[in-house]
């Protein structure tokens, strides 16, 4: 099978040199589309030098959603590989990751951060990550571990069957939410998870939390 891996960034410059020698590492087969979402950092002229990418940018910042359905639009492949380029989660799982989904008998691949609370730092960040999760399953009798991993494999085509509206972070919900209401067949994997810091360039922000609670309950309701 053949794959397209879609990473949109956002002002990644001080961490896109591990992110590009980690990629350069992945299989040639591996279409690699990086959506660079208007960053103003220099990130932009970084990439330019690296021509084994195709470079997707966006001349405004549109928001994680709107750049990662502008990544699958241009994948060329049966299969798209979703992930974010902040190296949270290590893009040496991706051939892990690749080879889980040949073997089950799946239609949908995600990754999960956590596999459960219990033994994690508590934070901020940790409840806001339990209560998302707990309320995504309590709407949709699930039982999902991590329903906000960027993490996925699935064919372009069911993705692009979703008709996705979500243009910022609640993209993760509504693909979660809407693959569940097309009753497919949706498996989790462990994934080696780094959490980084707002300092460090963590983008999501707890505000986010409202638009991404209002996506569930849209997806389920109306």
């Amino acid at each position: 099978m053949t794959y397209s891996l879609i990473i949109p960034i956002y002002n990644e410059l001080r961490t896109l040199p591990s992110l590009v020698k980690k990629l350069n590492s992945l299989d040639d087969s591996i279409e690699i589309i990086i959506v660079d979402d208007g960053s103003n950092d220099g990130t932009e002229q970084y990439l330019a030098n690296f021509k084994k990418f195709s470079i997707i940018r966006n001349n405004l910042n549109l928001g994680k959603g709107a750049s990662i359905k502008k990544g699958v639009d241009a994948a060329s492949n049966q299969n798209i590989i979703l992930m974010d380029g902040d190296l949270e989660i290590e893009i040496d799982e991706i051939p892990l990751f690749i080879n889980q989904y040949n073997k089950n008998n799946t239609d949908v691949l995600v990754g999960k951060r956590w596999e459960n609370y219990q033994n994690s730092n508590v934070n901020l960040n940790l409840v806001g990550n339990f209560f998302i999760n707990f309320l995504f399953n309590f709407l949709y009798k699930t039982s999902f571990s991590d329903v906000l991993c960027c993490v996925k494999i699935l064919k372009k085509n069911k993705f692009k069957s979703l008709d996705l509206h979500s243009n910022q972070f609640a993209i993760e919900v509504e693909t979660m939410a809407k693959l569940v209401v097309l009753k497919l067949r949706i498996k989790e994997i462990k994934v080696k998870y780094h959490r980084r810091t707002a300092e460090e360039g963590k983008k999501l922000k707890f505000t986010d939390s409202w638009d991404i609670i209002f996506t569930m309950l849209k997806v389920r309701f109306f």
